[in-house]
């Protein structure tokens, strides 16, 4: 009747056995020489507490999970937006230097003159486009149509 002679050294046994200080065999000894229903009391004691301790980590965790996810998220939709704009100016920029004649348009023939440079070429290229097609591809970039 060691672990069970007073309402805190109580407590603190039903404390110690779900904490791993005691094993619940030792606890439950001398609950048995009781009633064996003191000791079906104190293992469902043990197994809600074991089982709400599980659910609070396991529901804290998940939450901490969701929210990782929702801000990895919001850095995929940033980073995609960057890289979109970096894109377009990059384009732009390539465009620019298309255009000779500074006219604000590209004509077939300044576009196919400007696919022979290298870099131009690559880029397309890293794009996903093939260049070997020069018409299809201008009609492609032909926002005019």
């Amino acid at each position: 009747l060691h672990y069970w002679a007073t309402l805190p050294r109580s407590m603190y046994t039903l404390f110690m056995t779900i904490t791993g200080g005691i094993s619940w065999e030792e606890a439950s000894q001398p609950l048995s020489d009781i009633s064996q229903l003191w000791v079906v009391v104190f293992i469902a004691y043990v197994c809600i507490a074991q089982m709400a301790f599980l659910n609070v980590m396991t529901g804290v965790f998940c939450q901490n999970a969701i929210e990782s996810a929702a801000h990895d998220q919001d850095l995929v939709t940033q980073s995609i937006l960057a890289e979109r704009q970096m894109y377009v100016s990059q384009i732009q920029q390539i465009f620019d230097e298309i255009d000779v004649d500074h006219s604000g348009a590209i004509t077939i023939r300044e576009f196919r003159d400007h696919l022979k440079d290298e870099r131009m070429t690559a880029y397309f290229d890293s794009l996903g486009l093939d260049t070997s097609d020069v018409w299809t591809l201008f009609k492609l970039l032909d926002i005019d149509k």
